[in-house]
């Protein structure tokens, strides 16, 4: 039998991401992975299940009011994709284009609460203000309610669909892994999930007055053969970033949303590989993507470099906006730059970059090294 792990931490955080998932299909994934819910987080699970009671009976009222409007909101503008691996500065970008006062992105409240933030958005931020952190738990970027936040979130929980979906149960995440990319998805599978995708830009779009919706969440860098047909006119900003710091900030940021998240103690096995498993996982997404990006036309695909951008973020994105044709740059820069000036002061954590980190990295992701012409050395 194998052994579990013994020190268990972060045991009474809230930070589920499957909170506001509604009762049915909460019920229908924890019949997936057999109720493997350990007697260490039963409070876990009586929060999650809590949470969606209330959300499926808000969510039946929504659709009752806003059903028809939601189906009758049309995908114009069609929504803007931002691709990247975890910790490449996505986030970054994500709010720089929200502040555009044409585009809109997800917020917290939106992704947390997908079945019902059309009926209840405008008063359940304010009287939930406790339920939210003012910094994320693994960085120091700025957390609330009204911040921009991953599309995938929302859509583990409206389909069980996704990896994210399988981050609580480490015994069962096999079941979710071909969720990252779907090319081993069933028709049925592939097909759910672009509508549950759909479902939510038109609803953020009917919530924000038709802007642009902003779609971020990294596993979407490995969908392109999906996400190119389903959405033939949407422009792909890719960023990409030094492969010893992404995979650094990676490996730091799951240390501590895994155990955010577990509904049981995973076994050591799975605990100690968990380099390696974050290693393969990066190398899916690259290849995928790597393999794809061609389906995209030249027109509506451009890369960045997270080193350059940030600090000139202005300056790239100017070239975006021609690129794209969107509208009116001066009204977007003078709603940009009070933010971006905002930002000065703003600290990195500090990652540990040793001889043997650069060694795994670099033999495992060696072909991300090459397509982006970073150096082996480090730093360059």
């Amino acid at each position: 039998m194998n052994q579990r792990i013994e020190k268990i931490e972060n045991r009474f955080s809230t930070e589920q991401l499957l909170t506001g998932i509604t009762l049915g299909r909460w019920i229908e994934l924890l019949n997936r992975v057999g109720w493997n819910v350990s007697p260490d987080y039963l409070h876990r699970l009586a929060w999650l299940t809590g949470w969606a009671v209330s959300s499926s009976v808000l969510g039946h009222l929504e659709d009752a009011v806003y059903a028809q409007r939601v189906a009758e909101q049309p995908l114009e503008p069609p929504p803007f994709f931002v691709l990247g691996h975890w910790r490449t500065g996505t986030t970054h970008l994500q709010n720089v284009l929200n502040q555009d006062p044409d585009m809109t992105a997800p917020t917290v409240y939106q992704v947390v609460f997908a079945s019902h933030f059309l009926l209840t958005g405008r008063v359940g931020p304010r009287l939930l203000r406790w339920a939210v952190q003012g910094t994320r738990s693994y960085d120091n970027v700025k957390h609330s309610w009204d911040a921009a936040a991953e599309d995938e979130i929302a859509l583990a929980k409206m389909t069980g669909l996704s990896l994210y979906a399988g981050f609580g149960f480490p015994d069962n995440i096999p079941q979710f892994e071909k969720y990252l990319d779907f090319i081993d998805a069933t028709e049925e599978e592939r097909q759910r999930f672009l509508a549950a995708m759909e479902l939510l830009i038109r609803k953020i779009m009917v919530d924000t007055g038709g802007k642009r919706v902003i779609v971020k969440s990294c596993p979407h860098t490995a969908r392109l053969r999906m996400l190119v047909d389903r959405f033939p006119r949407s422009p792909f900003l890719f960023i990409h970033r030094n492969p010893y710091e992404t995979f650094a900030s990676f490996m730091r940021m799951r240390r501590i949303v895994d155990w955010e998240n577990w509904m049981h103690r995973p076994e050591k096995g799975f605990f100690n590989s968990l380099r390696e498993q974050t290693a393969e996982l990066g190398l899916r997404v690259y290849t995928r993507f790597l393999e794809d990006r061609k389906l995209i036309p030249p027109e509506r695909y451009h890369e960045l470099r997270y080193d350059e951008f940030v600090g000139h973020e202005l300056e790239h994105l100017r070239v975006v906006w021609d690129k794209f044709g969107f509208d009116d740059w001066e009204r977007f820069e003078r709603h940009a730059r009070p933010y971006l000036d905002g930002l000065k002061g703003y600290k990195r954590n500090k990652l540990q970059i040793d001889d043997e980190f650069k060694e795994f990295v670099y033999d495992r992701w060696r072909v991300v090294f090459d397509a982006f012409g970073y150096d082996k050395e480090y730093p360059s």
